[in-house]
């Protein structure tokens, strides 16, 4: 009667074990791929204002990248995207970032003025 009681709970146990294993195969800790690093595109979020996120949200990547380098239009030094999306304009041959498109006959009327900020870091 032993036996009987034995053998099914042996069975069992050696299924749950083979099972077991089985399901355990399929994540070999030796072969893992390391663990992900943090996705830089979203770092430039840190510390922004949620209206400054959403305007500089819709420029390009490059274009954010260097609105982010600016920080401020010339004209008014608000922080770019405080105002929405800001506009970018040429101003004797060099891009320039605005708060909004209000600013753009100001930094043409008088182009050194509002460029040297952009060169004194404002």
């Amino acid at each position: 009667m032993k036996m009987k009681f034995t053998i099914p709970v042996l069975l069992t146990t050696a299924l749950s074990i083979g099972l077991l294993a089985f399901v355990g195969c399929s994540e070999d800790s030796t072969t893992s791929s390391p663990p992900a690093t943090p996705s830089t595109s979203a770092d430039w979020k840190t510390g922004l204002d949620e209206d400054v996120v959403a305007g500089l949200s819709k420029l390009s990547d490059a274009d954010r990248e260097a609105a982010l380098q600016q920080k401020v239009c010339p004209v008014t030094g608000k922080q770019l995207g405080s105002m929405g999306a800001p506009p970018k304009v040429t101003v004797n041959g060099q891009d320039v970032f605005l708060c909004c498109d209000g600013c753009e006959s100001e930094i043409k009327s008088k182009p050194d003025e509002y460029l040297a900020k952009l060169k004194d870091g404002q």
